[in-house]
């Protein structure tokens, strides 16, 4: 992200960060915002309005939610309950969804706290830590070094919150910001549906909620002073959210072990015990995993559970191009069979290959883009094309245009804008957007739209794709 002038002045301590606080939440700061970022949001909170049927008034709430944030008495909607299921025998991650207003606004505060804390703002993804462990683990012996992987409990549901506002007030001075975060913290989340004088059964007096644009580094700011001391036990040490690797000598790693579990239970927060699925210290060259993926001695993979699972997503594709066939043929008059065969392949091949939106890179493949088992490539996509021994539409053979994910693997590590891999930065005017839609049998060819009927039908749309390949990305294993 790049800082705006505003910030530039704040990190050159020109304006403190009331005048911070205070610019980034004028009306016109806050409506640039929305316009940005948030203008083609599909997603609705509590309030059900998604960012189409927000835009007319989004000036005049913004305004007034400006007004109301500057002055400290700015309240959120409550957030909308989403189960993000984590596999058999777990229970689901609860997700928040704010509404577009407050999306807004949590959008900003979490500039200002990105500012304010700039050395707890996520500088890697997941797969390039895994890279940089794996690059240096190779120079290291087995005799020596021990590795020590674990995971934190229940981490954003634990957070003491009194503990967490403390810590903020030591570097935050700004009474606005401080009152803003905490209804941030407060505000429940409810299921659809869920009458207002039922919403306090929902309020929970520990945890920072997640799915906010906020949650991450609050998280972050709370272990600040962990992640702080674990530097000096003399062990390599890496964190990323809950999921934690040490390594070193075996005294040391013994010794940050103990460490780390003493300083998180006096922060409400604990380990999963030693040898326990969760955590584990063993020589180097023995297995062991860390977010997602699984080393074995100089093999970098990908765990046999968080396969098993991308293959069930793939699966559950052909399960319902199956059964709901006839389903879509009758609502959709205008498709085919053959054309419906078509949509399935082009939306099947962009689960494999993953694609690429806002330069952010989704899917399965672009998650675990580190590993250097390619065999397990060859497996997956073996498996891949068997399942289509189930579709006599396809002659229960795979068909020859079939992408792969051996392909997509080195298309997405260096060649993503080479034609394999869908870049939706590309679609960009009306008549792409458009001719898109048609040719994934979402408008019929003779349905007229608006230009925001397209706008909204486009974003819908992509919105679920990428909603799918993120499910299937290592960060939902936790």
């Amino acid at each position: 992200m790049t800082p705006s002038p505003l910030e530039r002045l704040y990190e050159s301590n020109e304006i403190d960060d009331t005048q911070l606080f205070c610019g980034l939440f004028l009306p016109a700061s806050l409506f640039d915002v929305f316009q940005i970022s948030f203008s083609n949001s599909t997603s609705k909170g509590t309030d059900r309005l998604n960012s189409f049927q927000f835009a007319p008034r989004a000036l005049q709430e913004l305004s007034l939610a400006s007004a109301k944030c500057i002055n400290g008495t700015y309240r959120f909607a409550p957030y909308l309950e989403v189960l993000k299921t984590k596999g058999r025998d777990k229970n689901p991650r609860l997700i928040g969804i704010p509404t577009i207003r407050d999306r807004v606004i949590l959008a900003q505060l979490n500039r200002f706290l990105a500012a304010v804390y700039p050395e707890r703002v996520p500088r890697n993804v997941a797969s390039k830590y895994v890279r940089t462990i794996a690059d240096d683990l190779q120079t290291r012996t087995g005799r020596s070094t021990w590795i020590c992987s674990t995971d934190i409990k229940t981490f954003y549901d634990s957070i003491e919150r009194p503990r967490l506002l403390k810590h903020l007030t030591k570097q935050i001075k700004c009474g606005a910001a401080l009152k803003l975060v905490r209804h941030a913290l407060l505000t429940p989340t409810v299921p659809q549906n869920t009458h207002r004088s039922r919403h306090s059964e929902y309020r929970e007096e520990t945890g920072v909620p997640q799915g906010l644009a906020i949650s991450n580094i609050l998280a972050s700011i709370y272990m600040q002073p962990v992640d702080d001391a674990m530097q000096t036990y003399g062990v390599h040490y890496y964190r990323y959210v809950d999921d934690v690797l040490m390594y070193g000598n075996h005294s040391k790693v013994q010794s940050a072990f103990k460490s780390l579990a003493g300083r998180l239970k006096r922060r409400g927060l604990g380990l999963h015990p030693l040898n326990s699925n969760k955590t584990q210290i063993v020589k180097l060259g023995s297995p062991f995993g860390y977010l997602g993926y699984f080393f074995k001695e100089e093999i970098i993979t990908v765990r046999d559970s968080t396969v098993e699972r991308f293959l069930h997503s793939i699966a559950a594709k052909f399960s319902d191009f199956k059964h709901n066939k006839f389903r879509r043929l009758e609502k959709f008059r205008y498709l085919t069979e053959a054309r419906l065969c078509e949509i399935f392949l082009m939306e099947l091949n962009e689960r494999i290959t993953g694609a690429v939106r806002g330069q952010k890179r989704y899917g399965w493949i672009a998650y675990f883009n580190q590993i250097n088992d390619l065999s397990l490539l060859h497996r997956l996509d073996h498996s891949i094309r068997a399942l289509f021994t189930r579709l006599p539409e396809f002659n229960n053979q795979a068909p020859v245009g079939l992408k792969s994910l051996r392909r997509a693997y080195w298309e997405m590590r260096f060649n993503t804008t080479g034609g394999y891999i869908r870049n939706y930065d590309e679609i960009k005017t009306k008549t792409q957007k458009l001719e898109f839609l048609q040719h994934r049998g979402r408008i019929a060819d003779d349905e007229i739209l608006t230009d925001e009927q397209i706008d909204a039908r486009y974003e819908r749309y992509v919105h679920n794709v990428l909603s799918a390949m993120h499910a299937d990305e290592g960060a939902v294993y936790g």
